[in-house]
């Protein structure tokens, strides 16, 4: 699939379909989302959601949205918030939610998604074969449409929450409030596989990832650090404090969280140079596991064929070079 425009347009077409009023008690299941400013797609994304799934109750963590986002999920029947702005990361609050669950099954949706026709009826057909349902095909939607065809590699991060879950399959998720905002695709996955269940990409299904113009997280003056910016789409910093803040504990959460070792995360270099920016000691204490690929990151060899190199001075990159080169 190559590029196509579409018109920009953030609220749902068409009539309210409710799944769970044309079928029996018995199939609905608990979808679980997380919130926060979240108006801009929210009912673009319920439309679809009691749309294709037997919603038995919408279960939402909220973490202090100011934009409409609240007042757009009470008109959605058989909802339960929980306004949590005490919440600091994503992680601690699907934990929160997933004690909520009490169906065998649940969905794990991101609130800005917007789930293709059938999706749930494709989904269900791999419940037999895996405890873990990853929708593989994601499409975003920056005002035109891209298919991200990343996503559909197993060993690739699902970068969305879009997920048909057994509930005992997490069962024993657990993390501290503390890191675990950008990486919670990465753990959650982890954790499952580890505590020894099946985690699968359903290939035949797809979701719409929304994105517009913004500074996202108004809310949360914490979160607020960069922009959106429609060009070729990229994140642009608005604030360099609390950006490196952020890195740091997005670097602590991968240290105290995810596994060296784990198969998403083994080949990916992309990890080493964020851990590069912690203290060696903090690592020592935290996760010892990660010394080794630290050791390497911070290396002066690595530090020289890496990005970093390119925003140090001339000079200093020439003084650099000949120590290394007496090195070797």
């Amino acid at each position: 699939m190559g590029w196509f425009r579409v018109k920009y347009v953030d609220r749902p077409t068409g009539i309210f379909m409710d799944r769970y009023e044309m079928g029996s008690e018995t199939e609905a299941i608990d979808v679980l989302m997380l919130t926060l400013d979240a108006a801009s797609f929210l009912e673009r994304c319920l439309y679809s959601v009691y749309r294709e799934i037997p919603v038995r109750r919408l279960l939402v963590c909220d973490g202090g949205s100011k934009d409409g986002t609240i007042e757009i999920l009470r008109k959605f029947p058989r909802v339960q918030i929980f306004i949590r702005p005490d919440i600091r990361t994503t992680g601690k609050a699907i934990e929160i939610l997933f004690s909520h669950v009490e169906t065998d099954w649940f969905v794990l949706i991101d609130a800005d998604i917007e789930l293709s026709q059938g999706w749930y009826n494709d989904m269900c057909k791999y419940e037999a074969e895996c405890d873990f349902l990853e929708c593989s095909g994601r499409i975003l939607a920056y005002h035109f449409c891209r298919e991200f065809p990343a996503s559909r590699n197993i060993n690739a991060r699902s970068y969305d929450f879009c997920f048909l879950g057994r509930k005992e399959a997490v069962k024993e998720y657990r993390c501290d409030d503390d890191y675990v905002w950008r990486i919670v695709d990465y753990y959650l996955r982890q954790e499952i596989e580890k505590s020894g269940y099946r985690y699968a990409k359903v290939p035949t299904t797809y979701r719409i990832h929304h994105e517009t113009e913004r500074v996202p997280y108004e809310s949360d003056q914490e979160k607020r650090f960069c922009k959106v910016v429609f060009k070729e789409p990229e994140w642009i910093i608005i604030n360099e404090e609390k950006w490196k803040s952020s890195m740091e504990k997005y670097a602590k959460g991968i240290v105290k969280y995810i596994d060296p070792d784990y198969p998403l995360v083994r080949d990916d270099r992309n990890f080493d140079n964020v851990i590069a920016m912690l203290d060696r000691d903090w690592i020592a204490r935290n996760g010892p596991a990660w010394l080794k690929r630290y050791d390497e990151a911070t290396s002066l060899k690595m530090r020289l064929r890496s990005g970093v190199r390119a925003r140090l001075p001339r000079k200093i990159i020439h003084v650099l070079s000949l120590l290394r080169k007496k090195l070797e």
